[in-house]
């Protein structure tokens, strides 16, 4: 009797070691690839190659899931939650980032949250279809890479140069799905660059990042059509206000905040 109630106790731990293990294993990373990501706003930018924004992230992931952000933004929101009440927050120099982006994937579902205005909204990403382009090849951190190209759901077209010698379906941002990791992303027109600068092993943890407050549209043509909305008119959300304008003769004035974005749409990761 004795020796059958150690061997459930026995069974029960070797079950419990195996699903403890079993979760470090699906929920921390292999490899850490750093990215930046260049975008140029007009013509101008683009074709002197000197004045641009960058953008710095970072992609944990193995081969079942992936958190793509800015390096400090878990910091940072670990930062607020525990600081609420108090007046500031942390410089750029501190660790405030500078894209509060991320993408999140779980298996093949893939979760973007972006910023419209002020707010923050997440949706699903389509996965993206790749045509493979054979003949043509480089080397990139000492990877062989091939090429491919896809066209995204808003019609927008992509080049994506991946290895095959790291053979797991990751990339930046939603470019995922190919037979390798991804290590350099371009648009049409090249006026969105993304190109990676570093790969590392890895064990830190692959989770969301835990934002204060994010809307979930569940759709992404919900999210475009909130993006729309904002860029023809981003003051939209202000319109609500508990002062009024008189004129003179004491009616009420109705001010036209009406003034459309102007934003070169080719960058946005669509």
């Amino acid at each position: 009797m004795i020796f059958k109630s150690n061997y459930v106790l026995l069974l029960l731990f070797m079950f419990l070691s195996q699903t403890i293990f079993s979760q470090k294993r699906v929920d921390t990373a292999d490899l850490k690839v750093q990215y930046r990501m260049l975008i140029f706003s007009d013509q101008d930018s683009l074709m002197t190659g000197i004045d641009y924004d960058v953008f710095e992230y970072s992609l944990l992931f193995n081969s079942q899931k992936s958190i793509y952000s800015d390096d400090t933004l878990k910091k940072f929101y670990n930062y607020i939650r525990n600081n609420r009440g108090n007046y500031g927050l942390p410089s750029v120099s501190k660790g405030y980032p500078k894209s509060k982006s991320s993408i999140y994937k779980d298996g093949d579902k893939i979760i973007a949250t972006l910023p419209i205005g002020k707010n923050l909204y997440s949706f699903q990403e389509p996965n993206l279809q790749w045509e493979l382009l054979p003949e043509q090849s480089k080397e990139i951190l000492g990877y062989s890479c091939n090429l491919a190209k896809t066209i995204t759901d808003t019609g927008k077209l992509y080049y994506a140069w991946y290895t095959t010698k790291i053979p797991i379906p990751e990339g930046p941002f939603r470019f995922k799905g190919l037979n390798g990791l991804v290590l350099e992303v371009y648009s049409e027109d090249k006026s969105l660059i993304i190109k990676s600068s570093e790969i590392i092993k890895s064990n830190e943890p692959i989770e969301p990042i835990d934002y204060i407050t994010v809307y979930n549209v569940s759709d992404k043509a919900n999210f475009l059509k909130k993006r729309r909305e904002f860029i023809e008119n981003p003051n939209s959300d202000e319109f609500s206000s508990r002062f009024k304008v008189y004129s003179p003769d004491g009616k009420e004035l109705k001010t036209n905040k009406r003034v459309p974005l102007k934003i070169n749409e080719s960058i946005l990761l669509d």
